[in-house]
């Protein structure tokens, strides 16, 4: 290397009006070079974690709008099959209570399935999600 593409290599480092690089402008470059490097990483993990929020959101939003459907169409399917089983029965109070205890039922079972196996399955499927790498 020649004398010349040296100075331009060490140009940064080197004070106004000297030829020889300086060890107190190498140091201080260093540290700007570590400190722009920890932004660039800070804002990289803003970034990462903004996409992430982003999706979730995106599927929460799904989620939520689904549920409301589903629930309106629950409603309404238990108000007309509560409404059958009264006149079948006669009586429209005893429709609305079968249904109710059905309702009941599907509860207990639900809640002994999610404590013996759901549960952790859920968990766990939650957990990977965060974890993914895309």
């Amino acid at each position: 290397m020649d004398d010349e593409q040296q100075q331009e290599r060490y140009a940064r480092f080197t004070r106004p009006g000297e030829e020889n690089p300086d060890l107190g402008v190498f140091l201080d470059a260093v540290v700007e070079d570590g400190k722009g490097w920890l932004e660039a990483q800070k804002n990289y993990g803003i970034l990462l974690g903004s996409e992430k929020v982003g999706k979730l959101s995106g599927t929460l939003l799904v989620a939520v709008v689904s549920s409301l459907f589903i629930a309106a169409v629950l409603v309404m399917s238990s108000v007309a099959l509560a409404i059958w089983l009264g006149r079948t029965m006669g009586d429209l109070a005893l429709g609305f209570l079968t249904v109710a205890g059905l309702y009941l039922l599907l509860t207990i079972v639900f809640y002994l399935i999610w404590r013996h196996m759901l549960r952790d399955r859920i968990t766990l499927a939650i957990i990977n999600a965060g974890y993914e790498k895309d």
